[in-house]
């Protein structure tokens, strides 16, 4: 063989060769992209296991993983949490735009039935929503998890491996969040059933006990040898009674909050209290399914809560009661108002301490209190708690 017929056969060899190179060369990125970004769901799992906020983080962690996402034209990832019990389901997704109301309605309008069923979580796979594709992933103990692939163009796509590792991630990493809310509830429980025991069992006896005792000592000072004491005596007696009430009030905004650990639900349960006492009607608003608020201020929240709609029912003679609840920028607000009388701070009652009580319970949360006459009548009640760094 010639020099030249040589160097014409080793070119060819190379230029086979070359091809073969390049794409062994992109096996090698996909796969690597690929094992990247089972890491990065294994990631996501542990992040969604410590998620506090769910508002503000699940949509920055699922807009993370959508930029390491290998697949071309992959499908928009959400996530959406049902609430049956309060008729409720909301959206967490990392799309740049808003969902038009459209899909917000459909999807809603799809998935808030069927978390109300019981059936198989195998009978909830791949459900059509229009262009999108849901699957159920996990069941808590009031809620249920979603995941909702947008605008699927070929539902045969979302079969892929990497998808179903997704489904995985969220359904253990939503299991894992559950169990340590489950843990954190047990040991909050606990704490609050001795702290309202330990209530009961002295402080609300011995007040009994001095409520009795000072109402007596009043009735004595009625007598004309005592009547200059009769007005320090009306004061004190007046005193342990309010301190009495409150204390028992106390208690039982106490057991409501290790009754129900949910605040909302705790709140509702409060509200219905109060309507069974009264003819009043009573609204609940609120924008928010969930409030992240440290057991210390939870109990404090209620019980000025409390104190407020006890307020509307003895004194306001209204027949409409409205309660607003609203977080923006980590702060809890609470709007309470009524149609009622209004309210005068120059009549106050000596007997009546509840207001000052109010505020000093604000104030001891870190919260700013204002009561305000309500327009065109009634009362306002507004509450504002920073709940940065709650529970």
């Amino acid at each position: 063989m010639s020099a030249a017929m040589a160097a014409n056969e080793m070119n060819a060899l190379s230029e086979q060769e070359q091809p073969s190179a390049s794409s062994q060369v992109t096996k090698l990125q996909q796969e690597l992209a690929i094992q990247k970004f089972e890491a990065h769901c294994l990631h996501f799992k542990n992040q969604l296991s410590r998620i506090r906020d769910l508002s503000s983080e699940l949509p920055q962690c699922l807009a993370y993983l959508q930029g390491q996402q290998p697949l071309e034209n992959a499908p928009e990832c959400a996530i959406v949490i049902c609430y049956p019990f309060s008729q409720e389901c909301f959206i967490y997704h990392a799309v740049e735009t808003r969902l038009d109301v459209q899909t917000i309605h459909n999807i809603q309008q799809m998935l808030l039935p069927l978390s109300s069923q019981t059936n198989n979580e195998q009978d909830m796979q791949n459900l059509k929503i229009s262009q999108h594709m849901a699957n159920m992933l996990f069941t808590g103990q009031d809620f249920l998890v979603w995941r909702v692939y947008l605008n699927v163009q070929d539902p045969e796509r979302i079969q892929h491996p990497l998808f179903t590792l997704l489904d995985t991630c969220i359904r253990e990493g939503f299991q894992e969040r559950d169990q340590q809310q489950r843990y954190i509830q047990d040991i909050l429980q606990q704490e609050r059933k001795a702290f309202s025991a330990d209530l009961h069992d002295s402080i609300a006896q011995i007040l009994g006990y001095l409520r009795l005792k000072t109402a007596q000592l009043y009735q004595q000072c009625k007598q004309p040898a005592y009547l200059e004491l009769m007005e320090q005596a009306e004061e004190i007696s007046n005193y342990t009674h309010y301190a009495y009430q409150q204390v028992r009030e106390l208690i039982t905004a106490s057991r409501l909050a290790y009754q129900e650990l949910d605040f909302i639900k705790a709140l509702k349960k409060v509200i219905q209290e109060f309507e069974q006492q009264s003819s009043i009607v009573f609204e609940l608003d609120h924008r928010t399914h969930h409030v992240n608020i440290q057991p210390r201020h939870s109990v404090q929240v209620l019980y000025i809560i409390r104190e407020s709609l006890s307020n509307i029912v003895r004194h306001s003679h209204a027949s409409y009661a409205r309660i607003y609840i609203h977080i923006q920028e980590q702060c809890l607000q609470i709007r309470i108002s009524d149609n009622g009388q209004g309210i005068d701070p120059q009549k106050k009652r000596k007997d009546s301490f509840g207001l000052d009580i109010m505020q000093e319970r604000a104030e001891r949360i870190g919260a700013v209190l204002k009561i305000y006459p309500e327009q065109p009548q009634g009362t306002c009640v507004e509450l504002t708690l920073n709940i940065t760094g709650g529970e």
